[in-house]
């Protein structure tokens, strides 16, 4: 049999090399452009978090330096004798300084719990690191002695400003008796003033990784941490001094500046600065 000879319209065409070449180069080129738009989006894929991350940590940070400054002095029922807390004692105090007479690293803030325990010295301290006997009233009935117990931190106040922190190591219930954890700078008469308080100082503290965290450290010692990776922390108190040292007519600006947790995202943002002014409760 002879072979079938198959017409023109049966044929089968591949591609030619110039076609190959041409649909290689497109196909090149539709990579180059994906490949140039991949790094832009994944940095600002990790710029994002990152970014969102300093913005809550400095938000926090301001918010809790906030909060205690403007909880400094709060009145108290038993010091009502002697005035408003922030009118008899310096509630906020700043220290280390920053370069500046005005400018400075760490701030101590007194303030009165709320519904805390209080109470008046019934009989003169023997001797600066003697025992506390507290009268009848006023006396909360709370606590061991008019909610006092051991591990209070409390605040003893004479009626000439004078005044010392300390925290309660024992206590005598039947007698309304305690005692201070170290000796007082002072002995206290009778007719003194003793409420509960917490005392903060807030700060930067180093840390093992080479980083610096913003802390709050209370009168018995223990530290909590608040923010990491903090880089900058002052206080800028602003206005002129009076008499006893007290931050009259004045505010306090607080300025963080926080950094982002690693190396790489720290190469993508830089550092946020929050700043913040509050005036003082015995500003007037």
């Amino acid at each position: 049999m002879s072979p079938q000879v198959r017409g023109p319209a049966h044929r089968q065409h591949g591609f030619s090399v110039i076609e190959l070449l041409i649909a290689l180069g497109i196909i090149m080129s539709i990579a180059a452009v994906i490949a140039q738009l991949v790094p832009p989006a994944r940095v600002a894929f990790d710029r994002v978090p990152a970014d969102l991350d300093l913005q809550q940590r400095g938000r926090t940070a301001i918010d809790v330096l906030s909060q205690a400054v403007r909880s400094a002095g709060r009145d108290v029922v038993a010091t009502a004798a002697l005035g408003p807390l922030s009118e008899v004692v310096q509630t906020v105090s700043a220290t280390d300084s920053a370069g500046s007479a005005s400018r400075f690293r760490t701030i101590s803030v007194i303030a009165p719990v709320i519904e805390g325990a209080q109470g008046v010295l019934e009989i003169n301290q023997a001797s600066p690191g003697g025992g506390i006997t507290l009268a009848t009233s006023p006396c909360p009935n709370a606590g061991d002695i008019c909610g006092f117990a051991p591990g209070t931190t409390a605040m003893l106040l004479g009626g000439n400003g004078s005044y010392d922190v300390f925290v309660v190591a024992t206590t005598v219930a039947a007698a309304r008796w305690l005692t201070p954890n170290h000796a007082l700078s002072r002995a206290y008469s009778a007719g003194s003033v003793i409420v509960e308080v917490n005392r903060d100082t807030f700060r930067l503290a180093d840390q093992p990784n080479g980083s610096r965290s913003l802390i709050r450290e209370t009168a018995a010692g223990a530290v909590q941490p608040i923010v990491d990776f903090v880089s900058d922390l002052s206080f800028e108190v602003q206005g002129e001094d009076v008499a006893a040292g007290f931050f009259r007519s004045r505010q306090i600006e607080m300025t963080i500046r926080v950094q982002a947790a690693t190396e790489s995202t720290r190469r993508l943002i830089s550092d946020r600065v929050f700043r913040t002014a509050i005036k003082l409760r015995n500003a007037s």
